[in-house]
């Protein structure tokens, strides 16, 4: 009786520490070889029968322990495999930059000089004029204002009136090349407008005169 009370505890013992199934068998297995293992060897010890039976239950007690306990150790965890994570979440779609405007086309027209007390186009400027007429053909979408310039000699009357043929001039030139006369519109300036001095250390400064007589195109 006391040899199956120890075996049953010792079976319930090594059950409920052992969690995977794999484990508990391999304990139970062991407990079991282990006691009958413990048993033979303790019925083989003694004198007499009842020692015997003694060293008996006792051995297979002993042979159960160490039997379950290297059945448990000796057999691995079965551990599960975690789920592989989910795939990543496709890249969001990136929005299209917006259209960059191209830069306006700067557009350059070059002016002309004039002798003094004139209005004639020069030979030397008819290249310059006929660079602004192209340049007006290939950009239709564009007026220009002509602006006639003088030097300070003479009245302020008479500047402003040369300073008017001096523009007229320059806009009879392009519309004589192409360009239609209501897309240029002429001014006189006088000698209002100097880009350079007419005197300098109070003598007369040719250089600076022969700048300021001019006609200029700008782009309305």
């Amino acid at each position: 009786m006391k040899f199956w009370l120890l075996w049953g505890i010792t079976l319930v013992s090594f059950s409920a520490g052992c969690t995977a199934s794999k484990r508990v068998n391999n304990c139970i297995a062991g407990a079991i070889i282990g006691a009958g293992v413990g048993a033979a060897i303790g019925a083989g010890t003694g004198g007499n029968n009842h020692e015997h039976s003694d060293n008996a239950m006792l051995g297979a007690g002993i042979g159960a322990v160490v039997g379950g306990a290297l059945g448990c150790l000796l057999t691995k965890e079965e551990v599960e495999a975690a789920p592989a994570p989910p795939p990543p979440p496709p890249p969001a779609p990136q929005a299209e930059p917006a259209p960059v405007a191209p830069a306006p086309k700067r557009i350059v027209l070059r002016g002309v000089n004039f002798d003094y007390d004139k209005s004639n186009i020069k030979s030397q400027f008819v290249p310059i004029l006929d660079e602004a007429a192209q340049t007006l053909k290939d950009n239709p979408d564009i007026n220009v204002s002509v602006e006639g310039h003088t030097d300070s000699i003479g009245s302020d009357g008479y500047n402003q009136r040369l300073s008017e043929r001096r523009a007229q001039a320059v806009k009879q030139y392009l519309v004589s090349k192409g360009i239609t006369a209501s897309r240029l519109s002429t001014a006189g300036k006088g000698e209002q407008e100097p880009i350079a001095p007419n005197t300098q250390d109070g003598r007369d400064n040719p250089e600076g005169r022969a700048m300021n007589r001019r006609a200029e195109l700008k782009i309305q």
